[in-house]
């Protein structure tokens, strides 16, 4: 290790020696020590994998500038742009040569496409196009255009960006220019008749596009802002319909808009830099991305930034039962039958499987030989009176009904074709719940599963023949019989 070290301060003298004045002034000694990767590597495809694939963007920057600097090239501005591209864009070796305006030679005696005559700025050429020299600002004034009307635009896009650089600026017009100056720094021309956008300052900037015999100066043309970051959700989660907070770093613009999980939301309010308030939109369920973005272009995209959860309310309703809080809880109010309650909508698909939690709210201290029966029902006419209420007095006699509990010695599993009792010691609401209890249903392809305060309790099979369609839409079905007398839908995200 002291030997490696030894030889490294050995080259670094030589590397920082009279280090190339650069407009961006990035050629510091303390850069060249960065990493080990990227100073000793072969100026070759392999070299380069081995730096992309060991090293990081110092590493990259170190061996960039060395390939440059082996054919006495100085044109270094653009290496910290390029590193980066290199790093995150994966680029091959041929893109980089090509990007620096090689010609893809290829044998260990390439000169990498470089005429023995390009030792100087002038005389050096990028993609076949002479590198322009800085632009006169002091000895020569740039014409500056005229702001564009607003049925016109400037002849380059993007008129904005990250203040990172390393995005292309693609030039609309012609004639194209020989190079391009944003923000006083220079741009890395590419054969498309676009360049590559360096680092530069937050905020408008001028663009100076220099011709053969002339400049033109655009004026606050160009906006770079800082990658916006999140820095809160407020809830972090919550159902359709729920309206919520996000909070970001200063984008340099005003948000106009926000999806989540791929779906727009609707705007609430007068959004700022930093906030912006929405409604959860329809379509969506579990842990979603956010993306946000800002008039300017600043885009943001935080993954798994919210969780949107399932609002199950109750819908239809029998004779004996009546609806509380907006149809989040349900008392049964007479007798003991007509008890049955449905879900509002069918239960959402996700991951293959159906579920729905709630909890015992009220019990009598009556239950005599019933008890509360739960699971899953698919609908048809004649389960509902014409003013919507559930015709049947049990949830058993519903048209396609798979239900588990009721009480005849034991809990039952009740599909539209059968009726088992489950096996001895096998859960049993009439004698199992009680005040608090949360009970979670699942149905999971051919299979009811039912957990009680977060323990499994039973996991029960129906018959393929017996059970609901792939593509059938079921209700959650609750048969409030028994000493239960009131209960309430709990999302999955509550305790």
């Amino acid at each position: 290790m002291t030997w490696i070290r030894r030889k490294v301060n050995d080259f670094l003298p030589q590397l920082v020696q009279e280090p190339p004045q650069t407009l961006l002034g990035l050629h510091e000694p303390q850069e060249a020590g960065a990493a080990l990767f990227g100073l000793h590597e072969p100026l070759n495809e392999e070299g380069y994998q081995r730096v992309r694939q060991c090293g990081d963007k110092s590493s990259m920057e170190s061996f960039l500038r060395r390939l440059l600097q082996s054919e006495k090239h100085q044109l270094l501005e653009i290496i910290p742009c390029l590193a980066d591209m290199c790093c995150k864009e994966k680029k091959v070796f041929e893109e980089v040569r090509e990007i620096l305006g090689h010609e893809l030679n290829r044998g260990p005696d390439s000169t990498l496409g470089f005429s023995e005559t390009s030792n100087s700025l002038s005389e050096e050429h990028t993609l076949g196009m002479d590198v322009p020299q800085l632009p006169l600002h002091e000895c020569q004034e740039a014409i500056t255009m005229p702001l564009p009307s607003q049925t016109e635009r400037w002849p380059f896009e993007p008129t904005t960006g990250s203040a990172c650089g390393g995005f292309r600026l693609h030039w609309l017009a012609q004639p194209v220019p020989l190079g391009i100056w944003l923000g006083g720094r220079p741009c890395a021309p590419l054969r498309d008749n676009s360049f590559v956008v360096p680092c530069g300052d937050c905020g408008l900037q001028d663009v100076i596009a220099i011709f053969k015999d002339h400049e033109a100066r655009f004026s606050r043309s160009f906006s770079y802002w800082e990658p916006g970051t999140l820095e809160l959700i407020t809830p972090s989660s919550g159902a359709e319909g729920a309206e919520i907070k996000v909070n970001t770093s200063d984008l340099g613009a005003d948000i106009s808009e926000v999806l989540l999980g791929g779906e727009r939301c609707q705007l609430l309010g007068r959004p700022t830099a930093t906030e912006a308030r929405c409604v959860v939109p329809s379509l969506i369920c579990g842990p979603v991305h956010l993306q946000l973005s800002a008039s300017n272009g600043n885009v943001l995209v935080q993954e798994a930034a919210f969780t949107v959860i399932e609002a199950v309310l109750f819908g239809s309703i029998g004779s004996s039962v009546e609806l509380l809080d907006g149809g989040l809880a349900v008392r049964r109010s007479t007798g003991v039958n007509h008890g049955v309650c449905l879900s509002a909508k069918p239960l959402r698909l996700q991951n293959m499987e159906r579920r729905f939690r709630l909890r015992i709210e009220e019990m009598s201290s009556k239950g005599g030989l019933r008890a509360l029966a739960v699971g899953f029902a698919a609908l048809c006419e004649v389960d509902l009176m014409p003013s919507g209420q559930v015709r049947p007095k049990d949830a058993s006699d519903l048209n396609r009904a798979w239900l588990v509990g009721y009480d005849r010695g034991g809990a039952l599993l009740c599909s539209p074709k059968s009726t088992q009792k489950l096996t001895s010691g096998s859960w049993r609401p009439a004698t199992d719940l009680q005040v608090g209890s949360v009970l979670e249903i699942l149905l999971r392809e051919n299979q009811i599963i039912i957990y009680q305060d977060c323990k499994e309790r039973a996991r029960l099979f129906v018959p393929v023949e017996d059970g609901p369609g792939q593509n059938e839409e079921l209700h959650a079905v609750m048969d409030l019989q028994g000493a239960e007398s009131c209960i309430s839908l709990v999302s999955t995200m509550d305790s």
